[in-house]
């Protein structure tokens, strides 16, 4: 049988983990390390009215037998990165599966290189290139194995040792036909929702991150299921079974809607944004949008009839994000930008929209001289640092904003995602006319009414009880960082050193205080003992050394080693035993797990800096955002 044309459903995001629900179109900003999750979020499936195509040949393919590669009843695409620590972890588990299912699970590798991860890109292009003198899987392995050596001194020492040819390795490594299927493989997995790395589609049904193997297996079962189902009723097996199997697979239930607005709004910072419509309108929406997502030119014609119809109530402020996955977005945002410095943005803006096919360099500068701009200063100031910047600096304030794809809207400060129609528009203006009466009875308008009803709608403080919790730091610090932790969580251990930075920066003497609690995962199996134990240090003076040994010694965590590391830190080992064996810090540990609860809390690690909250292993830049931030806010 042929390998065959696939057939993938367009996914219906819902917000989960670290994803966020866009209008048909979930488009990944660079996704940052999520925590690890406790629960296993349920796996998204796939919306089939609109359908894209993959070619399943020209992906790598594994199965543990050679039947399953072409008749397998479950086929899981996996979208990854070799530099994605995520990823490396899910390899074992995918491993597992495919042991656990032998003939009926095929594995099909797309390379998904993530844009914060400087190696990743050379490391795809050395699987890929490996792949054309058939040892795919034996490189991958051996990318997966050094992760923190990704270059091309490796690259090539290691397509030696799998005795590939060496020139034409060298010379497939910087073929542009493996750049363009890279880029392929990324711009498929933005048109599929797929925002981070690992994520999968089990016979077209998304299941995103390093998940367990139980949350594979309950959707394997699931599709197994279907699959034995339909192949029964249609007399279909291999390829044409699982395009039968994506092309009807089961809808997502729709999201509840939501009786009121959320209290908390999204402040927007509108200085020198671009403005379409009444300055002093009572309602301001901000758009976040991509020149070359068809999605924001569907949205843009709905934007420009719902200012027709309410021109003294609405105005629009546009801010650039141009997706990574879309060639030729960031410089048709510079050639707006540009526009703009010459009194021609929004007409620019309706030119781009109205061209999406023409968005080459070329064709912008043609747009331009339509439009009557002098040229050279278009040119000159499309391709400066300075223009640059500011779609970059654009990009910064969405990302920090919780924009994860386009369009993406903030209407007063609350959310409306995706090319929505007219009427949700229309219904979200009019509750925002509402909420912004009183504030018109005081005679506030335009932007004085945007700050001030953002102003006065924060979202509360997230409020974690920290008393008797073990901490360093300055007791009366200005910036309180709670920390939720798992002593067996790589991710967490991997945090670690980014606090004692953080701790030791000289600019932040006498304003961190590091409060540490406690959140064993349940399927880190030494995990709970594990925290027990830093318990019975903190209660006998010596957490932080116990702290220190135990994320020293991640791989060994049994009650044997916790009692070793007790000695050697200068505490009764005989005692802790005995502590641990009667659960005496059981209820402790359960109350820091209720805490991280009460805060919507379920992954670690996970952190709230002054009431706000940040999740995962996130790089140091990300903590010194939100302690600086912090700092502002209380004057220091």
């Amino acid at each position: 049988m042929k390998r065959a044309i696939i057939v993938l459903a367009a996914i219906s995001l819902f917000s989960f983990s670290a994803c966020k629900k866009v209008e048909n179109n979930p488009t990944p900003a660079p996704a940052a390390p999520a925590a690890e999750a406790a629960a296993v979020p349920a796996a998204v499936t796939v919306d089939a009215a609109k359908s894209l195509v993959l070619q399943l040949n020209a992906l790598p393919m594994k199965a543990e037998t050679e039947a399953a590669k072409s008749n397998a009843k479950v086929t899981i695409v996996e979208f990854s990165d070799y530099e994605c620590p995520f990823c490396s972890r899910a390899e074992p588990t995918i491993a597992e599966i495919m042991k656990k299912y032998p003939n009926d699970v095929r594995v099909a590798f797309i390379n998904n290189p993530l844009p914060m991860h400087k190696n990743a890109e050379g490391a795809a292009k050395a699987a890929l290139a490996a792949q054309r003198q058939g040892k795919f899987w034996e490189m991958h392995e051996a990318l997966f194995a050094n992760q923190r050596g990704l270059n091309e001194e490796f690259y090539t020492k290691k397509a030696a040792e799998l005795g590939l040819d060496a020139a034409k390795f060298a010379a497939d490594m910087n073929d542009p036909a493996i750049k363009s299927l890279i880029d392929k493989g990324m711009k498929d997995g933005g048109a599929y929702g797929i925002s981070g790395t690992p994520s999968f589609l089990i016979n077209g049904v998304l299941l995103v991150g390093a998940q367990p193997a139980n949350a594979f297996s309950k959707v394997i079962d699931e599709q197994l299921a279907r699959a034995n189902k339909v192949a029964g009723e249609k007399n279909l097996s291999g390829d044409a079974l699982y395009e039968e199997l994506v092309k009807t697979a089961p809808k997502p239930a729709p999201e509840p809607e939501e009786d009121e607005a959320p209290t908390g709004r999204v402040h927007v910072d509108l200085t020198n944004a671009p403005i379409l419509g009444n300055a002093d309108a009572p309602v301001t929406i901000v758009e976040f949008t991509d020149f070359q997502c068809p999605f924001c030119s569907r949205a843009n014609k709905t934007l420009h009839e719902l200012l027709n119809a309410n021109p003294d109530k609405v105005r629009i402020v546009f801010r650039h994000y141009p997706l990574p996955f879309h060639d030729k977005a960031k410089l048709a945002h510079q050639a707006a930008e540009a526009a703009k410095m010459q009194g021609k943005f929004w007409e620019y803006y309706d030119k781009l929209f109205d061209n999406q096919n023409a968005l080459d360099r070329d064709s912008l500068i043609k747009h331009a001289k339509d439009l009557g701009l002098d040229e050279a200063k278009f040119v000159a100031d499309m391709d400066s640092p300075a223009v640059a910047a500011v779609v970059d600096a654009d990009l910064k304030a969405g990302s920090e904003a919780g924009v994860r794809g386009t369009p993406h809207f903030f209407l007063n400060g609350t959310l409306l995602s995706g090319a929505q129609p007219l009427a949700a528009f229309q219904g979200a203006l009019d509750k925002e006319l509402d909420a912004a009466k009183p504030y018109m009875d005081k005679g506030l308008k335009g932007t004085a009414l945007y700050e001030q009803v953002i102003k006065d709608n924060k979202p509360a403080p997230l409020v974690v009880d920290i008393a008797g919790s073990p901490f360093k730091g300055a007791a009366d610090a200005p910036v309180t960082i709670v920390q939720f932790s798992d002593f067996q969580c790589p991710f967490c251990s991997r945090v670690e050193p980014t606090i004692d930075q953080l701790m030791a920066d000289p600019a932040y003497a006498g304003k961190i205080k590091v409060v540490f609690k406690q959140l064993p995962l349940p399927f880190h199996d030494k995990a709970q003992k594990a925290a027990e134990a830093a318990l019975f240090a903190n209660a006998n003076g010596k957490f932080w050394e116990m702290h220190k040994k135990m994320f020293a010694n991640q791989n060994a965590l049994d009650i044997e080693n916790l009692k070793k590391y007790a000695t050697e830190i200068g505490l009764d080992a005989a005692a802790l035993e005995a502590a641990l064996n009667s659960d005496q810090y059981k209820a402790a540990v359960e109350a820091d797990a209720a805490a991280a609860a009460g805060v919507k809390i379920s992954g670690t690690p996970s952190f709230v800096i002054n009431g706000k909250s940040l999740v995962g292993a996130q790089p140091i830049e990300k903590f010194k955002e939100a302690i600086d931030a912090a700092l502002k806010e209380a004057g220091k």
